[in-house]
C-alpha cells in the first residue's frame, strides 16, 4: 500500500471513522417532524396569546365625560357658600384624577378561551370565543391642521367668554372651574403622550347578542395598526 494511502487510513482513524458504523449512521438518519403545524380548534389548539395595552376604549372616554359633566353642573348649579364651591371642586377634580389613573390600565389579552379586556368601562370581564360574530377594523383619519386650529380658536373663546361673565356678571364659579381644571388638562395631556404611541387603528368586535343595557353589539378599541393586526388575526384564528 502507498505511503499516501497509509497516512489517509491512519487520520480517518484518528478522526474516528469507522467502516462498520457506516450503514449504521446512514439508517439513524431520520427527518424532522414538527408538531401543531395546522390550525385547529382554540379551546385545544397551542396558539400563543397576544395582549397589548396601547389600547383606549372609546366606552371609558364617554363614561368618564358623562359623570364629569354631572359632576360640573352639579357644582355650577347649587352650592352658593364659596367655601362649599372649593370643596366639592377639589373633590370633583380627585374623582376625575383617579377614574382617569384607572381607564390607563387598559389592556387587551387574545387568551385561549376568549378576549379579555381589562378596565374596558372601568371593570375587567371576557368576551368568550362563542358569543363573537366578526371583528372588523378600520384606519382613523389625522386630525387635520385645519380643525385643530378650529379647536384652538374655540378654546381661546371659551376662556374669554367665562372670564367675561366672572367680571361683567360677577360670577366667578365657571372661571374657577376652568382655572382648577387647567392643570390637571395638561397632567392628562402629558400622560396620554408618555403612555400611548401611534393611536391610528380602530378596532370592533362584535358579540351576537348585546346586552339590554348596552346601545350596540359593538366593544370598540383604539389601538396602533400592528397591533390592531395581531388582535383581529389572533380572535379569527380562534373563530
Amino acid at each position: 500500500m502507498p505511503a499516501k494511502n497509509v497516512a489517509f487510513e491512519q487520520i480517518k482513524k484518528f478522526m474516528g471513522w469507522c467502516p462498520a458504523c457506516k450503514k449504521m449512521a446512514q439508517q439513524t438518519k431520520q427527518p424532522f417532524v414538527f408538531a401543531n403545524v395546522t390550525p385547529i380548534s382554540g379551546k385545544t389548539g397551542n396558539f400563543p396569546e397576544f395582549r397589548t395595552s396601547n389600547v383606549v376604549f372609546p366606552a371609558n372616554s364617554n363614561l368618564v365625560f358623562v359623570l364629569f359633566y354631572i359632576g360640573i353642573s352639579l357644582l355650577l348649579r347649587y352650592p352658593e357658600d364659596i367655601t362649599l364651591f372649593l370643596a366639592g371642586l377639589f373633590l370633583l377634580n380627585t374623582c376625575y384624577y383617579f377614574l382617569y389613573l384607572k381607564t390607563l390600565e387598559a389592556a387587551v389579552q387574545v387568551g385561549r378561551f376568549g378576549v379579555h379586556l381589562h378596565a374596558f368601562r372601568l371593570k375587567k370581564f371576557e368576551i368568550p370565543y362563542e358569543k363573537i360574530e366578526s371583528v372588523t377594523s378600520h384606519k382613523l383619519e389625522k386630525r387635520s391642521k385645519k380643525m385643530s386650529l378650529l379647536l384652538v380658536i374655540g378654546g381661546i373663546a371659551l376662556c374669554g367668554f367665562f372670564v367675561y361673565i366672572a367680571f361683567a356678571g360677577g360670577e366667578w364659579k365657571p372661571l374657577l372651574l376652568l382655572v382648577s381644571i387647567f392643570p390637571l388638562l395638561l397632567f392628562v395631556e402629558r400622560k396620554q403622550k408618555m403612555r400611548f404611541w401611534d393611536l391610528n387603528t380602530q378596532l370592533y368586535i362584535k358579540t351576537r347578542h348585546k346586552k339590554w343595557y348596552e346601545w350596540t353589539p359593538y366593544y370598540s378599541l383604539i389601538t396602533d395598526e400592528t397591533s390592531a393586526v395581531e388582535l383581529k388575526s389572533s380572535i379569527e384564528r380562534h373563530l
